[in-house]
């Protein structure tokens, strides 16, 4: 099908165009995607840009998921909204967005999550997940390589997520020491599984993993629980760098 996107986005002064991508889920199909690196038609005066792509079938589309490259000069942009169309049925889809992607403004985020606003489907809700991960007490558990994320639940997930802003104090990933972010996502309902992983960047890169749990806000009494105890090392352990541990 062909879809016309209209994306209102405001840069920062003298930013550059960033390559963005789209991913929208429906109930039934999964995933979507649109990657537009250059817009078909671009209105400057309105910082509004029109993007036509062809897709497979949607179905119902009940989330989208936004994302921007983090190229040099890029300092951010601000999404007002997003609006979909099918071409030939005319049917229509508006996410309200107002939020910046950038890792200097807003949530210093350059993934967004937001779910469908239809007169004939309830508009889920959005959550901060917590996510907390627990470092072992062994000699080299720590490391100082990029970690990686992926929330799964009955209702989709979240993409893969890097852990870059932690709730505590002091160096993220050291011995002994448990990090919380905050992962903002759709609603995903009962979460089963996670996926996580880190880069192998930076000296003596693997680390031991205790476990990792999410709760759906702060507030929240629910916790799931993603235990591991071992390495996530090339040469340790399970030999890998990234593993996928179910809930207990």
């Amino acid at each position: 099908k062909r879809i016309y996107s209209i994306i209102p986005l405001i840069p920062a002064s003298k930013s550059t165009f960033p390559l963005f991508t789209v991913t929208f889920r429906n109930s039934t199909l999964g995933l979507g995607k649109i990657s537009p690196s250059e817009p078909v038609l671009t209105v400057p005066s309105s910082f509004c840009y029109l993007v036509q792509v062809e897709t497979g079938d949607l179905g119902d589309v009940y989330k989208i998921r936004v994302s921007c490259d983090d190229v040099p000069g890029f300092k951010g942009w601000h999404l007002k909204s997003f609006h979909l169309q099918e071409l030939h049925t005319e049917q229509e889809l508006n996410f309200v967005c107002n939020c910046w992607l950038s890792l200097k403004r807003g949530d210093k985020e350059l993934v967004k999550e937001f779910p469908a606003v239809t007169e004939d489907q309830k508009t889920l809700p959005v959550y901060k997940y917590i996510v907390s991960v627990h470092i072992g007490d062994h000699w080299g558990a720590g490391t100082f390589a990029n970690v990686y994320i992926t929330l799964y639940g009955k209702r989709g997930d979240t993409g893969v997520r890097k852990l870059q802003t932690s709730l505590m104090k002091g160096r993220k990933f050291q011995r002994n020491k448990v990090d919380s972010f905050l992962v903002e996502a759709v609603s995903l309902s009962h979460l089963q599984k996670v996926v996580i992983g880190h880069d192998g960047e930076g000296y003596g890169a693997g680390m031991y993993l205790k476990m990792v749990t999410v709760k759906e806000s702060q507030d929240s009494d629910k916790e799931w629980v993603f235990p591991l105890w071992n390495w996530l090392d090339t040469h340790l352990g399970l030999c890998e760098t990234v593993c996928e541990i179910v809930t207990v």
